[in-house]
């Protein structure tokens, strides 16, 4: 018996995962501060890839090509050399830091009547940077023509909220101030008072028998009662820093209201403004027709080039694409929560938005996943706060007690949650009430 192997050639269809495949859904999965940096390890890896100078809004990071920031609520500066209109700002609007002597007057404001605040505001104004005044209070009162009683009023305010020592008109001044809690606790050596107020300098240089002897005590006493001064007292009060600007945090997609029209949202993805890149024309005519330039190794490495760059600009544009609409969809089911606050939200699932769009479920968790989306009035939220089906019903059923007439019973309930859009069972909603707290209707 003889076997002749032959081949046959027979068309199969089958479902394989492309490279192409595989940089889009990781492109789409990718949070637009991560995606930013891979654009640039790109540019910097890529002579085919060219950025495009497009600046972009400080408020939302979109384009600022026909943006002038009121649709995200950033001021942005003027760039126009005509004089403003009369009562117009003409300086452009940056963040205010706070200083920390402002920051002490706003808490201090409630302490005081209105008339003393301005009092409150010079004092503050007058510390040095140990947080000591360049005089008492009877001497502030004179320069300002008011009662001695207003400005220490108003200095034993500020030493109500402000660090120990706070107002203080010297060393000795300050660390008396400090030693005052301790003593009301009952935790600072008795005779230490006595020493701060009549020996410190003594104290500072280490004549601790002249100090014992003025004091009438031994010297591990002094010893004892210095060592409390080093470890729990400080010859200066200066006001702590301001902590940082917060860094406001960057969204993904912006949310904008339509001139005109209350009642329709328009969804940015933020990425069209700040990763402007695009495919360089030299390049893309050198991979066109090099090949008569360039040897052979070379031309054949600028079109790997300009393919590996258009493979980036398609997978971006898809994923702009994609997440504009998923986001466009779940900001249009949720229209009346993103308007009216939690009570409104209404269930929405990944699936059911995969399912109206025609995606794939995993594609539309990628869009959401790690994604923070700006509202029109300046907050920024994660994307996936627009879907889920319990936590939300649990706030409408917290609503629905809140506003209830009656006390309503787990039946009256589900139907109320039904008019919500959330399909519950009687026994579902039970558990909900129990879960939050809620009492029955019958102890309500």
């Amino acid at each position: 018996m003889t076997v002749h192997p032959t081949l046959d050639l027979t068309p199969r269809l089958d479902l394989r995962v492309s490279p192409a495949l595989v940089a889009s859904t990781e492109l789409l999965a990718l949070p637009v501060l991560d995606l930013e940096q891979l654009v640039e390890r790109a540019l910097a890896g890529n002579p085919a890839l060219e950025c495009v100078d497009q600046p972009a809004c400080p408020g939302c990071g979109g384009r600022l090509a026909g943006h002038d920031g009121t649709q995200c609520g950033a001021r942005l500066p003027r760039h126009s050399s005509s004089p403003p209109e009369d009562g117009a700002d003409p300086w452009p609007a940056t963040a205010h830091r706070p200083s920390a002597a402002e920051l002490l007057l706003a808490e201090v404001a409630p302490l005081l009547a209105t008339g003393d605040r301005w009092l409150a505001a010079y004092v503050l104004a007058d510390l040095d940077d140990r947080g000591f005044l360049d005089c008492p209070a009877d001497a502030i009162a004179a320069r300002l023509g008011v009662g001695t009683e207003r400005v220490e009023r108003v200095i034993q305010a500020i030493r109500e909220v402000g660090p120990p020592g706070i107002c203080a008109v010297d060393a000795t001044d300050c660390l008396l101030h400090q030693l005052e809690p301790f003593e009301a606790r009952g935790q600072a050596p008795t005779l230490l008072r006595a020493m701060i107020a009549g020996h410190l300098g003594d104290l500072a240089r280490g004549r601790i028998g002249a100090v014992a002897l003025a004091v009438g005590t031994g010297r591990a006493e002094v010893l004892a009662a210095r060592a409390f001064l080093r470890d729990h007292l400080r010859p200066w009060a200066a006001l702590p820093e301001p902590s940082p600007l917060p860094v406001p945090a960057l969204p993904d997609l912006v949310l904008h209201d339509v001139p005109g029209d209350p009642d329709q949202l328009e969804v940015e993805v933020v990425e069209t403004g700040r990763l402007a890149v695009r495919l360089d024309p030299a390049w893309a005519r050198l991979a066109e027709q090099g090949s008569g330039l360039l040897p052979a190794a070379q031309h054949r490495r600028v079109r790997e080039q300009v393919a590996s760059a258009q493979a980036l600009l398609s997978g971006l544009a898809k994923r702009t694409s994609t997440l504009g609409r998923v986001a466009g969809y779940a900001a249009e089911r949720q229209r009346a929560y993103l308007r009216h606050g939690p009570a409104s939200h209404v269930p929405l699932t990944r699936a059911a938005v995969a399912e109206a769009l025609g995606l794939h479920e995993s594609t539309v968790s990628r869009a959401v996943a790690g994604k923070r989306l700006r509202l029109p009035d300046g907050r920024v939220i994660a994307l996936a706060e627009l879907f889920g089906v319990a936590q939300s019903a649990q706030d409408s059923l917290r609503a629905v007690v809140a506003a209830e007439d009656r006390p309503l019973s787990d039946g009256e309930l589900t139907l109320a949650l039904h008019a919500r859009g959330h399909d519950l069972s009687r026994r579902t909603v039970a558990k909900y009430r129990h879960q939050l707290g809620i009492p029955p209707n019958a102890l309500r």
